[in-house]
């Protein structure tokens, strides 16, 4: 069954994992969590799983916590308290996991340690994130990815979409991947839900010589209806630029 409990921040949320998920204590677990959102906007969990029926119990708890892409989406930092040394492994691979929230775990006598990692605030290197690139040309949004996004970039890609929308009806952007911190289907996951009007997006031209950049947009070109995707190689800058129009 699923438990919550307050912890020392307004901003945490502490939940308990003992045995199956069960419907009402999910249901709690998750109007807990939006009344958090409603009143903090981003969110820590800890969670501490005691014992859990298996597998596909937890691959049921977090897809339909991943579902609530309104609430997941606001959640920066997860502590996991656990001596299941298979669930400890699972969380650093997993792709239900995205690359957006900061994800730890910890034995279960670590608890203290766990609610001060919650604590701390990531020291952002200024080197990485979101970069905004000067195309020439106004209705081309030119846009480069070094290392892992923060919540707050891809905020700033969404105030870019609408502003390019309300100007020139939609967005044509050009994407360059410099150094990526996700995989490829990281990436079209965070198209499909991190830029939330993607739909306000008429093309996107990537940019990067990553071995699964091509695979990847061929796959999301089929996945995200209405928008036009493509990749180049960074020799073929000129290309990608006349291609978006």
């Amino acid at each position: 069954m699923i438990s919550v409990f307050p912890l020392s921040q307004p901003n945490m949320l502490g939940f308990t994992l003992d045995g199956e998920v069960d419907e009402t204590g999910m249901e709690k677990f998750l109007l807990a969590i939006e009344a958090k959102v409603l009143t903090h906007g981003k969110i820590r969990l800890l969670g501490n799983v005691k014992s859990i029926g298996g597998f596909q119990s937890l691959q049921s708890f977090w897809k339909t916590l991943k579902s609530k892409t309104d609430l997941w989406d606001n959640i920066e930092k997860y502590a996991i308290l656990t001596d299941h040394g298979w669930l400890s492994s699972l969380t650093g691979s997993v792709d239900w996991l995205t690359p957006r929230m900061e994800v730890k775990t910890f034995s279960l006598a670590e608890g203290e340690l766990a609610h001060q990692w919650l604590r701390l605030d990531p020291v952002a290197d200024p080197s990485e994130g979101l970069k905004e690139v000067d195309m020439g040309e106004n209705s081309v949004l030119g846009l480069a990815i070094i290392g892992k996004l923060t919540p707050k970039d891809y905020d700033r890609i969404n105030l870019l979409i609408e502003a390019q929308a309300r100007t020139y009806g939609q967005a044509r952007i050009l994407l360059e991947i410099v150094d990526a911190g996700f995989s490829g289907q990281q990436l079209i996951e965070d198209i499909k839900s991190g830029i939330k009007n993607y739909r306000n997006v008429e093309r996107i031209a990537l940019i990067g010589d990553q071995s699964w950049l091509k695979t990847t947009v061929k796959l999301g070109d089929l996945l995200t209806p209405g928008l036009e995707l493509a990749a180049f190689s960074t020799n073929e800058r000129k290309r990608a630029t006349s291609w978006l129009g």
